[in-house]
């Protein structure tokens, strides 16, 4: 697929909710979804080209300006989601129609790729596919599968413990949130391989962030469309 240099680039962001059809309380469902997008929305503001929106029963989609906090919203999602397993597909490329408030009635490359990602997630049983970021898929795919299998692995006090310490930035501060002695969460923590998790997703985002501030004229613009 032939993109022009000059074209704006954009991230496309497919979710789409594992076993959504057997979910014994679906319209329990759609209200979460509803609402953990819509603080997605809010949280994100600044990065979103395009709001998220619930497409389909079982699935969803935003737009990104850069990719560079891409994983930020991914990490944001599963946490608003709670417990909702979801797969995701990104695309990277450029749209063929004007931009919207909410990415619902757009199309593009980037929202094709995307579908095409979020196919082989399915195919895979994988957590994110990346698409259209050239070479640098094969090491983004790579490095979100790990990490994707090992968030699949987590407890519910793993996940919580996780999402506790992301927020309160120190061990401590979480063991008082959650009221429990600190050598807790440092337990928590080392069955989550938490410090593991943390080192591929900073290799994630260092590698997404590349491609944030490039010049739509650049040289590595054409790149990452061969």
């Amino acid at each position: 697929m032939v993109e022009s240099s000059g074209e704006t680039r954009y991230l496309a962001v497919i979710g789409d909710v594992r076993r959504s059809r057997v979910a014994p309380q679906r319209a329990e469902l759609q209200k979460l979804m509803e609402r953990g997008l819509e603080e997605i929305n809010r949280e994100f503001a600044d990065e979103l080209a395009a709001g998220f929106v619930i497409t389909l029963g079982d699935e969803f989609q935003g737009l990104l300006a850069g990719p560079g906090q891409a994983l930020k919203v991914l990490v944001a999602l599963e946490e608003v989601l709670g417990e909702t397993p979801v797969r995701y597909g990104l695309g990277w490329g450029t749209i063929s129609t004007e931009l919207r408030e909410l990415a619902l009635g757009m199309d593009g490359p980037c929202f094709h790729r995307a579908r095409e990602a979020v196919g082989e997630s399915k195919r895979a049983d994988r957590w994110v596919t990346v698409s259209g970021l050239g070479s640098d898929d094969e090491i983004l795919n790579g490095l979100l599968w790990l990490v994707g299998a090992v968030r699949g692995r987590w407890t519910s006090v793993q996940r919580e413990t996780v999402e506790q310490v992301r927020v309160a930035q120190t061990q401590r501060e979480a063991a008082a949130v959650r009221g429990v002695h600190e050598s807790s969460v440092s337990q928590a923590l080392k069955a989550a391989l938490h410090e593991p998790v943390l080192a591929a997703e900073r290799s994630v985002e260092i590698l997404l962030g590349r491609y944030s501030d490039l010049n739509p004229d650049g040289e590595a613009a054409m790149e990452v469309t061969k």
